[in-house]
């Protein structure tokens, strides 16, 4: 697939979920739920070193996506927006790879159970590259407009800043 097509193709499934902001992760959840017909389910785990951040995993009537309890929240909205890419892909296991992660990650699931399992970095190349994508287009959607942080000044130290930021912006032909 060329990335034209990746990104066309990325773009519209986001589209389709018709996000507003601001917008939670666990509204994110409830509307790629809604459109797959499957409640997905969040989970923070402690995954192994050098491992994988986030696992999707597609259980009996339930989608569970796993990641990293251990990182920045933000981080972990990458992490679980990337998974989300990947479930409203429909993305498949390709490869042992995949089934060897799920049974090292998550050993005390029954094999029987779980449909599907997804994981970063071992899974095919497009599949990443579609999960990526869409992890960016859902996060700059859901974050859009948000306002950048300000911070306010004690009035005690307001002529402290005043003459930092003169001293910073000080050039060597300007006067003081």
């Amino acid at each position: 697939m060329s990335s034209r097509a990746l990104n066309r193709r990325c773009r519209a499934l986001v589209r389709g979920l018709a996000l507003t902001a601001p917008m939670t992760i666990q509204d994110l959840c409830d509307r790629v739920s809604h459109r797959t017909g499957r409640p997905i389910r969040l989970a923070p785990v402690a995954l192994p070193p050098g491992g994988p951040y986030g696992l999707w995993v597609a259980a009996a009537g339930t989608d569970y996506v796993f990641y990293e309890q251990e990182t920045s929240a933000l981080h972990q909205e990458h992490i679980i927006a990337h998974e989300l890419g990947h479930v409203l892909c429909d993305h498949q296991p390709s490869g042992e790879a995949c089934h060897e992660a799920s049974r090292a990650v998550l050993p005390t699931l029954d094999p029987g159970m779980v449909r599907r399992v997804l994981q970063r970095s071992h899974c095919g190349s497009v599949e990443e590259q579609e999960a990526e994508v869409i992890a960016s287009l859902i996060l700059q959607e859901v974050h859009r407009g948000t306002r950048e942080p300000t911070w306010t000044v004690p009035s005690g130290a307001a002529d402290v800043i005043e003459r930092l930021d003169r001293s910073l912006r000080h050039t060597p032909d300007e006067p003081r």
